[in-house]
């Protein structure tokens, strides 16, 4: 018996700064946690159901939204990706709905790339065979992208300086 888990990829900081995305999956958690319903859906920062296939790396590299969103993905000589991934078939298309456009991996990959659409990310299926010892679940969470980062730095520092700033100023009447 196998398990079959649907997932969409994107840019890690099209899919970590999505407010939208960040609203639906934080309502659909709250809801699951409420019914008392396990999770059903996960966020892989640096999927490694990539990281050592590369028939799916070419055909990545050969869709839209690869061509379209290099700058996006590539730092140096590594690709950042994240991936939405989810047992449920219908919760995946929903997003994609919700999100914009995404090609799909194993049917909408031609030789020539068509520019004339933008796509938002890619989406596909991963079959496991029961018993295999290797989960797609696994990602590598400490492999964000250097933008996200600094980022995330910027806000702390901006915080840190201004709560010090307005404990050290002087006022004067």
């Amino acid at each position: 018996m196998s398990i079959r888990y649907y997932y969409i990829l994107m840019s890690q900081k099209q899919m970590l700064q999505n407010e939208v995305l960040e609203e639906i999956l934080r309502e659909r958690a709250n809801h699951y946690f409420s019914k008392k319903k396990n999770l059903d859906f996960w966020i892989l920062i640096a999927p490694q159901f990539l990281k050592n296939n590369e028939k799916l790396n070419q055909k990545i590299k050969s869709t839209n939204f690869y061509n379209q969103r290099k700058n996006e993905i590539t730092y140096g000589s590594s690709d950042f990706y994240s991936a939405l991934i989810s047992s449920d078939k219908e919760f995946i298309k929903w997003i994609q709905l919700r999100l914009g456009y995404f090609e799909n991996i194993d049917t909408d990959i031609k030789k020539e790339i068509k520019t004339s659409y933008i796509s938002d990310g890619i989406h596909g299926i991963i079959e496991c065979e029961e018993g295999q010892n290797i989960s797609p679940l696994k990602s590598n969470k400490n492999f964000l992208h250097p933008d996200i980062l600094l980022n995330k730095y910027k806000k702390a520092l901006d915080i840190y300086f201004l709560s010090n700033v307005e404990k050290n100023s002087i006022q004067i009447y």
